[in-house]
Protein backbone atom coordinates (compact mmCIF):
# COMPACT_ATOMS: atom_id res chain seq x y z
CA UNK A 1 0.00 0.00 0.00
CA UNK A 2 2.75 2.48 0.86
CA UNK A 3 4.38 2.17 -2.56
CA UNK A 4 1.05 3.15 -4.17
CA UNK A 5 1.20 6.50 -2.36
CA UNK A 6 4.72 7.46 -3.42
CA UNK A 7 3.34 9.22 -6.50
CA UNK A 8 1.10 11.31 -4.23
CA UNK A 9 4.12 12.07 -2.03
CA UNK A 10 5.96 13.47 -5.07
CA UNK A 11 2.89 15.55 -5.96
CA UNK A 12 2.77 16.88 -2.37
CA UNK A 13 6.44 17.86 -2.57
CA UNK A 14 5.97 19.65 -5.90
CA UNK A 15 2.85 21.52 -4.80
CA UNK A 16 4.44 22.60 -1.51
CA UNK A 17 7.49 23.95 -3.33
CA UNK A 18 5.28 25.94 -5.70
CA UNK A 19 3.03 27.33 -2.97
CA UNK A 20 5.68 28.35 -0.47
CA UNK A 21 6.81 31.63 -2.11
CA UNK A 22 3.31 33.09 -2.62
CA UNK A 23 2.17 31.95 0.84
CA UNK A 24 5.21 33.49 2.50
CA UNK A 25 4.18 36.89 1.10
CA UNK A 26 1.20 36.83 3.46
CA UNK A 27 2.99 35.26 6.45
CA UNK A 28 2.05 31.63 5.77
CA UNK A 29 4.19 28.65 4.74
CA UNK A 30 4.24 25.39 2.79
CA UNK A 31 7.85 24.50 3.69
CA UNK A 32 9.49 24.33 7.12
CA UNK A 33 12.79 23.35 8.67
CA UNK A 34 13.07 20.13 10.62
CA UNK A 35 15.11 21.23 13.65
CA UNK A 36 18.12 19.18 14.73
CA UNK A 37 16.54 18.48 18.10
CA UNK A 38 13.82 16.44 16.39
CA UNK A 39 16.27 13.72 15.30
CA UNK A 40 15.03 10.44 16.81
CA UNK A 41 17.20 7.72 15.26
CA UNK A 42 18.56 6.08 12.14
CA UNK A 43 17.35 2.77 10.75
CA UNK A 44 19.75 0.61 8.79
CA UNK A 45 17.21 0.07 6.04
CA UNK A 46 16.23 2.04 2.93
CA UNK A 47 13.12 4.16 3.31
CA UNK A 48 10.74 1.86 1.35
CA UNK A 49 11.31 -0.85 3.98
CA UNK A 50 10.94 1.70 6.77
CA UNK A 51 7.62 2.84 5.31
CA UNK A 52 6.34 -0.74 5.35
CA UNK A 53 7.28 -0.97 9.04
CA UNK A 54 5.53 2.32 9.78
CA UNK A 55 2.39 1.07 8.05
CA UNK A 56 2.44 -2.11 10.18
CA UNK A 57 2.84 0.02 13.33
CA UNK A 58 -0.33 1.98 12.52
CA UNK A 59 1.23 5.11 10.98
CA UNK A 60 -0.43 6.74 7.98
CA UNK A 61 1.21 8.78 5.26
CA UNK A 62 0.66 12.48 5.97
CA UNK A 63 0.02 13.95 2.53
CA UNK A 64 -1.07 17.37 3.83
CA UNK A 65 2.12 18.06 5.75
CA UNK A 66 4.28 21.00 4.78
CA UNK A 67 7.47 20.08 2.98
CA UNK A 68 10.27 19.67 5.52
CA UNK A 69 14.00 20.13 5.05
CA UNK A 70 16.88 19.50 7.44
CA UNK A 71 18.16 22.37 9.55
CA UNK A 72 21.86 21.86 8.78
CA UNK A 73 24.52 23.87 7.00
CA UNK A 74 24.42 21.63 3.94
CA UNK A 75 22.60 21.87 0.64
CA UNK A 76 18.85 21.74 1.29
CA UNK A 77 17.58 18.21 1.68
CA UNK A 78 13.86 17.55 1.79
CA UNK A 79 12.01 14.68 3.35
CA UNK A 80 11.20 11.62 1.29
CA UNK A 81 8.00 11.12 3.27
CA UNK A 82 5.89 12.41 6.12
CA UNK A 83 4.00 10.02 8.41
CA UNK A 84 1.62 10.45 11.36
CA UNK A 85 0.42 8.21 14.18
CA UNK A 86 -2.76 8.92 16.14
CA UNK A 87 -3.01 7.35 19.62
CA UNK A 88 -6.82 7.06 19.56
CA UNK A 89 -7.25 6.89 15.80
CA UNK A 90 -7.21 9.72 13.27
CA UNK A 91 -10.66 11.14 14.00
CA UNK A 92 -10.56 10.81 17.81
CA UNK A 93 -7.02 11.93 18.66
CA UNK A 94 -6.33 15.48 19.81
CA UNK A 95 -2.61 14.99 19.15
CA UNK A 96 -0.42 13.19 16.66
CA UNK A 97 3.10 11.83 16.43
CA UNK A 98 4.62 13.26 13.25
CA UNK A 99 7.64 11.66 11.56
CA UNK A 100 9.80 13.08 8.79
CA UNK A 101 11.97 10.58 6.91
CA UNK A 102 15.26 11.49 5.26
CA UNK A 103 17.41 9.23 3.10
CA UNK A 104 20.81 8.50 4.64
CA UNK A 105 24.03 9.46 2.83
CA UNK A 106 24.46 6.06 1.17
CA UNK A 107 20.72 5.49 0.50
CA UNK A 108 20.79 2.29 2.58
CA UNK A 109 19.72 3.99 5.81
CA UNK A 110 16.81 6.20 6.84
CA UNK A 111 16.97 9.06 9.34
CA UNK A 112 13.80 9.54 11.37
CA UNK A 113 12.87 12.89 12.91
CA UNK A 114 9.87 13.13 15.26
CA UNK A 115 7.69 15.53 17.16
CA UNK A 116 4.40 15.50 19.04
CA UNK A 117 1.84 18.12 18.02
CA UNK A 118 -1.89 18.89 17.85
CA UNK A 119 -3.70 16.75 15.30
CA UNK A 120 -4.16 18.52 11.97
CA UNK A 121 -7.57 16.81 11.68
CA UNK A 122 -9.04 17.88 15.04
CA UNK A 123 -7.12 21.14 15.54
CA UNK A 124 -6.00 22.49 12.15
CA UNK A 125 -5.29 26.07 13.29
CA UNK A 126 -3.31 25.00 16.38
CA UNK A 127 -1.45 22.50 14.21
CA UNK A 128 -0.59 25.03 11.51
CA UNK A 129 0.66 27.61 14.02
CA UNK A 130 3.19 25.01 15.22
CA UNK A 131 3.48 26.60 18.66
CA UNK A 132 2.72 23.37 20.56
CA UNK A 133 5.36 21.14 18.97
CA UNK A 134 7.15 18.88 21.48
CA UNK A 135 10.25 17.25 19.99
CA UNK A 136 11.27 15.35 23.12
CA UNK A 137 7.85 13.76 23.59
CA UNK A 138 7.77 12.77 19.93
CA UNK A 139 11.22 11.20 20.10
CA UNK A 140 10.38 9.30 23.27
CA UNK A 141 7.10 8.02 21.79
CA UNK A 142 8.56 6.83 18.47
CA UNK A 143 11.49 5.14 20.20
CA UNK A 144 9.06 3.41 22.53
CA UNK A 145 6.89 2.22 19.62
CA UNK A 146 9.91 0.84 17.78
CA UNK A 147 11.33 -0.83 20.90
CA UNK A 148 7.95 -2.45 21.66
CA UNK A 149 7.89 -3.79 18.09
CA UNK A 150 11.46 -5.12 18.39
CA UNK A 151 12.80 -2.86 15.65
CA UNK A 152 16.45 -1.94 16.15
CA UNK A 153 17.62 1.60 15.58
CA UNK A 154 20.83 3.56 16.08
CA UNK A 155 21.39 7.07 17.36
CA UNK A 156 23.97 8.46 14.95
CA UNK A 157 25.92 11.71 15.45
CA UNK A 158 24.94 14.51 13.06
CA UNK A 159 28.26 14.63 11.23
CA UNK A 160 27.84 10.96 10.27
CA UNK A 161 24.19 11.36 9.27
CA UNK A 162 24.75 14.23 6.88
CA UNK A 163 28.02 13.06 5.38
CA UNK A 164 30.44 14.92 7.63
CA UNK A 165 33.61 13.37 9.02
CA UNK A 166 33.94 9.95 7.39
CA UNK A 167 36.59 8.88 9.92
CA UNK A 168 34.32 9.17 12.93
CA UNK A 169 34.78 6.58 15.69
CA UNK A 170 32.96 3.41 16.56
CA UNK A 171 29.57 2.16 15.50
CA UNK A 172 26.64 4.11 16.96
CA UNK A 173 24.72 2.47 19.79
CA UNK A 174 21.95 0.11 18.72
CA UNK A 175 18.75 -0.01 20.73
Amino acid sequence: MTHELRFLERVRQSVASLLHAPLSLVGLYAERETPREQYAFTLREPFPLVEAQLHRLGFVRNLVSSLKYRDYETPPETTVASWAWYPEGALASDDQLHLALYVGPDRSTTDVYAHWEPSWIRHPVRHYRATEVDAQRGIERVRSLFEEAGIEYAVVPADERIGGDETAGAEPPIR
